[in-house]
Protein backbone atom coordinates (compact mmCIF):
# COMPACT_ATOMS: atom_id res chain seq x y z
CA UNK A 1 0.00 0.00 0.00
CA UNK A 2 1.37 3.30 -0.98
CA UNK A 3 0.82 6.20 1.37
CA UNK A 4 2.65 8.46 3.61
CA UNK A 5 3.57 5.89 6.25
CA UNK A 6 1.92 6.17 9.16
CA UNK A 7 -0.22 9.44 9.10
CA UNK A 8 -2.12 9.80 12.56
CA UNK A 9 -5.08 11.38 11.28
CA UNK A 10 -8.00 8.83 12.22
CA UNK A 11 -9.48 10.24 9.10
CA UNK A 12 -10.69 6.29 7.08
CA UNK A 13 -10.01 4.91 10.27
CA UNK A 14 -12.79 5.70 12.82
CA UNK A 15 -14.91 2.40 11.66
CA UNK A 16 -13.97 -1.11 11.52
CA UNK A 17 -15.15 -0.88 7.56
CA UNK A 18 -11.14 0.17 7.11
CA UNK A 19 -9.60 -3.58 8.28
CA UNK A 20 -10.13 -5.48 4.91
CA UNK A 21 -8.72 -9.10 7.27
CA UNK A 22 -10.54 -9.63 10.52
CA UNK A 23 -11.31 -12.51 12.99
CA UNK A 24 -14.34 -14.35 12.16
CA UNK A 25 -13.34 -17.17 14.90
CA UNK A 26 -10.76 -16.49 17.73
CA UNK A 27 -11.94 -18.02 20.83
CA UNK A 28 -11.03 -21.33 22.12
CA UNK A 29 -13.35 -23.56 24.56
CA UNK A 30 -12.28 -21.73 27.29
CA UNK A 31 -12.60 -18.08 26.61
CA UNK A 32 -10.76 -17.06 29.50
CA UNK A 33 -7.61 -18.20 27.62
CA UNK A 34 -8.35 -15.32 24.85
CA UNK A 35 -7.08 -11.94 25.86
CA UNK A 36 -7.32 -8.90 23.77
CA UNK A 37 -6.19 -5.37 23.12
CA UNK A 38 -6.51 -2.65 20.45
CA UNK A 39 -4.17 0.18 19.77
CA UNK A 40 -4.09 2.61 16.83
CA UNK A 41 -0.50 2.74 16.05
CA UNK A 42 1.53 3.24 12.29
CA UNK A 43 -1.75 5.08 11.11
CA UNK A 44 -4.30 1.79 11.78
CA UNK A 45 -6.23 -0.28 14.03
CA UNK A 46 -3.89 -2.92 15.31
CA UNK A 47 -5.17 -5.82 17.28
CA UNK A 48 -3.31 -8.25 19.00
CA UNK A 49 -4.89 -11.60 20.11
CA UNK A 50 -3.39 -14.34 21.79
CA UNK A 51 -4.57 -17.66 23.76
CA UNK A 52 -2.41 -17.75 27.26
CA UNK A 53 -3.80 -18.94 30.17
CA UNK A 54 -1.64 -16.96 32.28
CA UNK A 55 -3.14 -13.56 32.05
CA UNK A 56 -0.29 -11.60 33.31
CA UNK A 57 1.97 -13.29 30.42
CA UNK A 58 -0.40 -12.18 27.91
CA UNK A 59 -0.62 -8.67 28.77
CA UNK A 60 3.04 -8.84 28.83
CA UNK A 61 3.43 -10.43 25.59
CA UNK A 62 1.11 -7.90 24.13
CA UNK A 63 2.88 -4.97 25.30
CA UNK A 64 5.93 -6.33 24.06
CA UNK A 65 4.76 -6.36 20.84
CA UNK A 66 3.12 -3.20 20.86
CA UNK A 67 6.07 -1.54 22.10
CA UNK A 68 8.25 -3.36 19.21
CA UNK A 69 5.57 -1.93 16.33
CA UNK A 70 6.46 1.64 18.01
CA UNK A 71 10.06 1.44 17.73
CA UNK A 72 9.59 0.41 14.37
CA UNK A 73 6.68 3.18 13.24
CA UNK A 74 10.15 5.63 14.46
CA UNK A 75 12.70 4.32 11.98
CA UNK A 76 10.21 3.70 9.19
CA UNK A 77 7.31 6.45 9.09
CA UNK A 78 8.16 9.22 6.21
CA UNK A 79 5.33 10.93 8.47
CA UNK A 80 7.62 11.56 11.74
CA UNK A 81 9.97 14.36 10.79
CA UNK A 82 12.95 12.47 12.93
CA UNK A 83 11.80 8.96 11.64
CA UNK A 84 15.23 7.31 10.51
CA UNK A 85 14.09 7.25 7.26
CA UNK A 86 12.52 10.76 6.97
CA UNK A 87 16.29 11.68 7.98
CA UNK A 88 17.83 9.22 5.44
CA UNK A 89 15.82 10.90 2.77
CA UNK A 90 16.83 14.83 3.96
CA UNK A 91 20.41 13.82 3.47
CA UNK A 92 20.64 10.99 0.34
CA UNK A 93 20.84 12.29 -3.03
CA UNK A 94 24.11 11.72 -5.76
CA UNK A 95 26.83 10.30 -4.40
CA UNK A 96 26.04 10.29 -0.98
CA UNK A 97 26.37 6.82 0.65
CA UNK A 98 24.41 6.39 4.36
CA UNK A 99 24.57 3.74 7.04
CA UNK A 100 21.10 2.52 8.06
CA UNK A 101 19.87 0.55 11.52
CA UNK A 102 19.59 -3.08 10.21
CA UNK A 103 15.63 -3.30 9.88
CA UNK A 104 15.65 -0.33 7.94
CA UNK A 105 18.51 -2.03 5.78
CA UNK A 106 16.09 -5.19 5.46
CA UNK A 107 12.92 -3.84 4.86
CA UNK A 108 14.96 -1.17 1.67
CA UNK A 109 16.17 -4.77 0.80
CA UNK A 110 13.66 -6.45 0.44
CA UNK A 111 11.57 -4.10 -1.00
CA UNK A 112 14.35 -3.29 -3.83
CA UNK A 113 14.33 -7.59 -4.08
CA UNK A 114 10.18 -7.16 -4.94
CA UNK A 115 10.42 -3.90 -7.27
CA UNK A 116 13.00 -5.74 -9.23
CA UNK A 117 10.82 -9.45 -9.44
CA UNK A 118 7.66 -7.06 -9.88
CA UNK A 119 9.21 -5.34 -12.94
CA UNK A 120 8.58 -1.76 -10.66
CA UNK A 121 4.64 -2.57 -9.80
CA UNK A 122 5.80 -1.74 -6.06
CA UNK A 123 8.65 0.69 -5.87
CA UNK A 124 9.95 2.04 -2.43
CA UNK A 125 11.52 5.16 -4.30
CA UNK A 126 7.84 6.56 -4.98
CA UNK A 127 8.44 9.05 -2.45
CA UNK A 128 8.06 11.62 -4.46
CA UNK A 129 4.86 11.05 -6.04
CA UNK A 130 3.45 10.35 -2.68
CA UNK A 131 4.69 14.06 -1.18
CA UNK A 132 2.13 15.34 -3.91
CA UNK A 133 -1.10 13.87 -2.73
CA UNK A 134 -2.65 15.01 0.70
CA UNK A 135 -5.30 12.03 1.52
CA UNK A 136 -5.33 13.05 5.18
CA UNK A 137 -6.39 17.09 4.32
CA UNK A 138 -9.91 17.62 5.11
CA UNK A 139 -10.13 19.16 1.62
CA UNK A 140 -7.83 17.04 -0.48
CA UNK A 141 -6.61 18.17 -3.92
CA UNK A 142 -5.67 16.66 -7.08
CA UNK A 143 -2.30 17.37 -7.54
CA UNK A 144 -1.46 19.35 -10.92
CA UNK A 145 0.14 16.39 -13.77
CA UNK A 146 2.93 17.96 -14.91
CA UNK A 147 4.16 17.84 -11.32
CA UNK A 148 2.67 14.65 -10.86
CA UNK A 149 5.41 13.43 -13.91
CA UNK A 150 8.38 15.66 -13.05
CA UNK A 151 8.03 13.31 -9.46
CA UNK A 152 7.78 10.19 -11.77
CA UNK A 153 11.29 11.50 -13.33
CA UNK A 154 12.50 10.54 -9.71
CA UNK A 155 10.92 6.74 -9.45
CA UNK A 156 12.77 3.56 -9.81
CA UNK A 157 13.72 1.19 -7.90
CA UNK A 158 17.13 0.70 -10.17
CA UNK A 159 18.31 3.94 -8.52
CA UNK A 160 18.85 2.86 -4.83
CA UNK A 161 22.02 1.97 -4.10
CA UNK A 162 22.25 -1.03 -1.52
CA UNK A 163 26.39 -1.76 -0.21
CA UNK A 164 26.56 -3.69 3.00
CA UNK A 165 24.53 -1.58 5.39
CA UNK A 166 25.33 1.85 3.16
CA UNK A 167 22.19 3.27 1.19
CA UNK A 168 22.26 5.64 -1.19
CA UNK A 169 19.72 7.17 -4.11
CA UNK A 170 21.22 7.83 -7.37
CA UNK A 171 19.45 11.42 -7.94
CA UNK A 172 19.08 14.00 -5.59
CA UNK A 173 14.83 14.50 -5.53
CA UNK A 174 14.47 10.76 -4.74
CA UNK A 175 13.19 9.52 -1.66
CA UNK A 176 12.28 6.75 -0.35
CA UNK A 177 8.54 5.46 1.27
CA UNK A 178 8.11 1.95 3.12
CA UNK A 179 3.84 2.56 3.05
CA UNK A 180 3.75 -1.06 0.93
CA UNK A 181 6.14 -3.23 3.30
CA UNK A 182 7.00 -1.51 6.34
CA UNK A 183 3.66 -2.19 8.65
CA UNK A 184 4.01 -5.96 7.22
CA UNK A 185 7.52 -6.15 8.30
CA UNK A 186 6.26 -4.84 11.83
CA UNK A 187 3.53 -7.53 12.16
CA UNK A 188 6.21 -10.00 11.89
CA UNK A 189 8.02 -8.96 14.40
CA UNK A 190 5.28 -8.11 16.84
CA UNK A 191 4.56 -11.62 16.64
CA UNK A 192 8.33 -12.22 17.36
CA UNK A 193 7.75 -10.95 20.38
CA UNK A 194 5.01 -12.70 21.24
CA UNK A 195 7.07 -15.77 20.47
CA UNK A 196 10.00 -15.12 22.47
CA UNK A 197 7.74 -14.02 25.03
CA UNK A 198 6.05 -17.68 25.22
CA UNK A 199 3.14 -17.43 23.65
CA UNK A 200 2.10 -20.72 21.66
CA UNK A 201 -0.62 -19.33 19.79
CA UNK A 202 -1.22 -15.92 18.81
CA UNK A 203 -2.61 -13.04 16.04
CA UNK A 204 -2.19 -9.41 15.13
CA UNK A 205 -4.25 -7.71 12.50
CA UNK A 206 -2.59 -4.54 11.60
CA UNK A 207 -5.53 -2.81 9.33
CA UNK A 208 -5.27 -5.59 7.09
CA UNK A 209 -1.99 -6.92 7.29
CA UNK A 210 -2.27 -10.04 9.55
CA UNK A 211 -0.69 -12.86 10.82
CA UNK A 212 -1.63 -16.01 12.92
CA UNK A 213 1.13 -18.67 14.46
CA UNK A 214 -0.11 -21.80 16.83
CA UNK A 215 -3.67 -23.58 17.25
CA UNK A 216 -6.37 -22.46 19.09
CA UNK A 217 -6.83 -24.84 22.17
CA UNK A 218 -4.46 -26.76 20.03
CA UNK A 219 -7.03 -27.85 18.04
CA UNK A 220 -7.67 -25.54 15.06
CA UNK A 221 -6.19 -22.69 13.18
CA UNK A 222 -6.95 -19.36 13.43
CA UNK A 223 -10.02 -18.68 10.87
CA UNK A 224 -10.51 -15.40 9.20
CA UNK A 225 -12.59 -13.84 6.77
CA UNK A 226 -11.79 -11.17 3.50
CA UNK A 227 -13.69 -8.24 3.25
CA UNK A 228 -15.70 -7.28 0.53
CA UNK A 229 -14.03 -4.30 -0.92
CA UNK A 230 -17.60 -2.33 -1.16
CA UNK A 231 -19.60 -3.83 1.69
CA UNK A 232 -17.46 -3.77 4.56
CA UNK A 233 -20.17 -5.89 6.50
CA UNK A 234 -20.03 -8.91 4.07
CA UNK A 235 -17.06 -11.77 3.58
CA UNK A 236 -15.97 -12.67 0.01
CA UNK A 237 -13.66 -15.10 1.25
CA UNK A 238 -12.54 -17.55 4.22
CA UNK A 239 -9.65 -19.40 5.32
CA UNK A 240 -7.35 -20.65 7.95
CA UNK A 241 -4.04 -19.09 8.87
CA UNK A 242 -1.39 -21.01 10.54
CA UNK A 243 2.11 -19.50 10.85
CA UNK A 244 1.40 -17.36 7.60
CA UNK A 245 0.88 -13.60 6.66
CA UNK A 246 -1.88 -12.42 4.84
CA UNK A 247 -2.47 -8.97 3.71
CA UNK A 248 -5.25 -7.14 1.17
CA UNK A 249 -4.68 -3.54 -0.65
CA UNK A 250 -7.78 -1.98 -1.44
CA UNK A 251 -9.17 1.27 -2.80
CA UNK A 252 -11.34 2.03 -0.07
CA UNK A 253 -8.65 2.26 2.93
CA UNK A 254 -7.76 5.91 2.41
CA UNK A 255 -9.55 7.50 -0.58
CA UNK A 256 -11.52 10.69 -1.59
CA UNK A 257 -14.29 11.48 -4.30
CA UNK A 258 -14.43 14.26 -6.28
CA UNK A 259 -16.68 14.86 -9.28
CA UNK A 260 -17.66 11.51 -9.08
CA UNK A 261 -14.16 9.80 -9.26
CA UNK A 262 -12.57 7.56 -6.84
CA UNK A 263 -9.36 8.82 -6.08
CA UNK A 264 -7.23 6.53 -3.48
CA UNK A 265 -3.77 6.30 -2.11
CA UNK A 266 -2.52 3.05 -4.68
CA UNK A 267 -0.70 5.12 -7.09
CA UNK A 268 1.07 3.72 -10.09
CA UNK A 269 5.37 4.42 -9.69
CA UNK A 270 5.52 4.53 -13.74
CA UNK A 271 3.14 7.67 -13.21
CA UNK A 272 1.96 8.87 -9.94
CA UNK A 273 -1.54 8.07 -10.30
CA UNK A 274 -3.94 6.20 -8.69
CA UNK A 275 -4.49 2.49 -10.63
CA UNK A 276 -8.19 2.29 -11.41
CA UNK A 277 -8.89 -0.93 -13.14
CA UNK A 278 -8.33 -3.39 -9.67
CA UNK A 279 -10.48 -2.94 -6.40
CA UNK A 280 -8.58 -5.17 -3.91
CA UNK A 281 -5.19 -7.83 -3.59
CA UNK A 282 -4.88 -10.25 -1.47
CA UNK A 283 -1.89 -12.29 -0.77
CA UNK A 284 -0.91 -15.05 1.67
CA UNK A 285 2.78 -15.86 2.27
CA UNK A 286 5.43 -17.09 4.18
CA UNK A 287 6.07 -13.03 6.05
CA UNK A 288 3.63 -10.15 6.42
CA UNK A 289 5.99 -8.03 4.74
CA UNK A 290 6.22 -10.43 1.68
CA UNK A 291 2.39 -10.35 1.55
CA UNK A 292 1.85 -6.87 2.39
CA UNK A 293 4.56 -6.00 -0.63
CA UNK A 294 3.29 -8.18 -3.08
CA UNK A 295 -0.68 -7.25 -2.58
CA UNK A 296 0.40 -3.73 -3.35
CA UNK A 297 2.16 -5.44 -6.93
CA UNK A 298 -0.50 -7.06 -7.48
CA UNK A 299 -3.10 -4.35 -7.16
CA UNK A 300 -0.80 -2.17 -9.68
CA UNK A 301 -0.32 -5.04 -12.48
CA UNK A 302 -4.75 -5.94 -12.55
CA UNK A 303 -5.77 -8.78 -13.23
CA UNK A 304 -3.61 -11.04 -16.23
CA UNK A 305 -0.49 -9.89 -15.34
CA UNK A 306 -1.05 -10.13 -11.31
CA UNK A 307 -2.05 -13.76 -11.59
CA UNK A 308 0.98 -14.57 -13.70
CA UNK A 309 3.34 -12.95 -11.49
CA UNK A 310 1.69 -14.69 -8.23
CA UNK A 311 1.40 -17.83 -10.01
CA UNK A 312 5.19 -17.76 -10.78
CA UNK A 313 6.31 -17.27 -7.03
CA UNK A 314 6.33 -20.56 -4.54
CA UNK A 315 4.76 -20.91 -1.57
CA UNK A 316 2.59 -17.48 -2.43
CA UNK A 317 -1.31 -17.43 -3.31
CA UNK A 318 -3.12 -14.58 -4.36
CA UNK A 319 -6.77 -13.00 -5.44
CA UNK A 320 -7.40 -9.84 -7.22
CA UNK A 321 -10.73 -8.21 -7.62
CA UNK A 322 -11.28 -6.16 -10.95
CA UNK A 323 -13.49 -2.98 -11.08
CA UNK A 324 -15.21 -4.85 -13.78
CA UNK A 325 -16.76 -7.11 -11.05
CA UNK A 326 -14.36 -10.38 -11.51
CA UNK A 327 -12.40 -12.00 -8.98
CA UNK A 328 -9.69 -13.93 -9.91
CA UNK A 329 -7.15 -16.03 -8.10
CA UNK A 330 -3.80 -17.45 -8.39
CA UNK A 331 -4.31 -21.77 -9.25
CA UNK A 332 -3.43 -22.89 -5.87
CA UNK A 333 -5.69 -20.36 -3.60
CA UNK A 334 -8.54 -22.17 -3.67
CA UNK A 335 -6.40 -25.44 -1.98
CA UNK A 336 -5.68 -22.90 1.09
CA UNK A 337 -7.24 -24.97 4.51
CA UNK A 338 -10.32 -23.88 5.29
CA UNK A 339 -11.03 -22.09 1.91
CA UNK A 340 -14.83 -21.06 1.13
CA UNK A 341 -15.58 -18.18 -1.42
CA UNK A 342 -19.64 -18.65 -0.60
CA UNK A 343 -19.65 -14.69 -0.53
CA UNK A 344 -17.42 -14.37 -3.40
CA UNK A 345 -19.75 -16.43 -5.60
CA UNK A 346 -22.38 -14.30 -4.43
CA UNK A 347 -20.58 -10.87 -5.23
CA UNK A 348 -18.78 -11.70 -8.33
CA UNK A 349 -18.14 -13.29 -11.18
CA UNK A 350 -15.08 -15.82 -10.57
CA UNK A 351 -12.54 -16.81 -12.57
Amino acid sequence: MYFNLFPRSLLHYLSITIICLYLISCESENKENIFKRTQFIMGTLVEITVQEPDKKLAQKAINKSFNEMSRLEKIMSSYIPDSEISKFNSLAGGEVKIPVSPDLLKVIQRGAYWGKLSNGAIDISIGPAIKLWEFNSEIPIIPNKKKLVGAAKFINYKDIIIEENLIGLKKKGMSLNLGAIGKGFAVDRAIRELKKTGIKSGLINAGGDLRAYGLIAGKRPWHIGIQHPRKPEQIIISIDIKDKGVATTGDYQRYFIKNKERYHHILNPKNGWPTNKTISATVVADTVMDADALSTALFILGTIKGIDFINSLDGVEGMIVSNRGYASYSSEFHNIAGFSLKGLKNNFITK
